[in-house]
């Protein structure tokens, strides 16, 4: 839309008659009339006041609708700086949330923030589903998102490492391990411990106990130090708990769902790995 138009449809949204217009920029109303029919423009000086007046930016005012990416920055950072820290991951929810409806070229009401009813009944690991890449969409008690770009070599190549990852799934297979990470996860992030505590408050025996260790030492979740006390070669863990065992879980939930769906109702036309 060019400026006499967008004048007129912004005076019109905030229910303001030409009078009362030109009343807030101190000029008549037959010149915001001749705005409004493309009879002359608004003196330069009048720009910044008749953006203020009609509650929209210049570029909105011009009609000039795209956001560079520092604009969008700037936006995102005043919103959190105007946000309670607290808030944040709650604000991060949000705005993730506008990124999904922007996938989905805006077909949803833009107005609402997140809401888990939106997608109450929909189950399933995927949200957006397209050739471009995929979204995750968590409808549980602790909604996640995440976005997958489709990487240029199909995501295949996220298993070139594959020995790697059997060794993370074998690990998080064993009962033992699991309850060391479970007891782990509950402690202080630094906390320095031996293996006999750690074999000792999970019920690990002995056999056991070494396996257990370098298990979680694969997973990343403690580091082990050599020291010497009264000339005795001691090994202390260090707990370091990461948060991608965290995400690991959360995604794994997922799994057991029926299927992925897409909102789009557009399926992948090729597939997740290419040859």
């Amino acid at each position: 839309m060019c400026l006499s138009e967008n004048v007129k449809r912004f005076r019109l949204k905030k229910n303001l008659t030409q009078e009362q217009l030109a009343a807030k920029l101190s000029i008549s109303a037959q010149a915001v009339s001749k705005w409004e029919t493309s009879e002359t423009y608004p003196d330069g000086a009048l720009l910044v006041p008749l953006a203020n007046a009609l509650s929209v930016s210049l570029d909105e005012l011009f009609g000039n609708d795209a956001v560079s990416m520092p604009d969008l920055s700037r936006r995102v950072i005043a919103l959190f700086d105007q946000t309670d820290s607290d808030n944040h991951f709650q604000l991060a929810r949000d705005i993730c949330w506008q990124i999904e409806r922007g996938l989905f070229n805006c077909r949803m009401e833009i107005e609402k923030g997140y809401d888990p009813n939106e997608i109450k009944n929909q189950h399933n690991a995927s949200y957006i589903l397209q050739d471009n890449g995929f979204t995750m969409v968590s409808n549980g008690r602790e909604p996640f998102f995440a976005v997958f770009p489709q990487p240029e070599d199909g995501f295949g190549h996220f298993l070139k490492d594959r020995q790697k990852l059997q060794e993370i799934f074998s690990a998080l297979s064993h009962e033992d391990t699991m309850n060391a990470l479970i007891w782990l996860y509950h402690k202080a992030e630094n906390d320095i411990f031996e293996d006999v505590v750690l074999a000792s408050a999970c019920g690990i025996v002995d056999e056991r106990i070494a396996g257990v260790i370098e298990e979680l030492s694969l997973l990343c979740v403690v580091q082990k130090h050599q020291i010497t006390i009264n000339n005795q070669r001691r090994t202390l863990l260090y707990l370091h708990p990461t948060h991608n065992l965290i995400a690991l879980f959360l995604i794994a939930r997922e799994i057991g769902y029926q299927g992925a769906y897409s909102l789009q109702m557009h399926w992948r036309s090729t597939p997740f790995f290419q040859k």
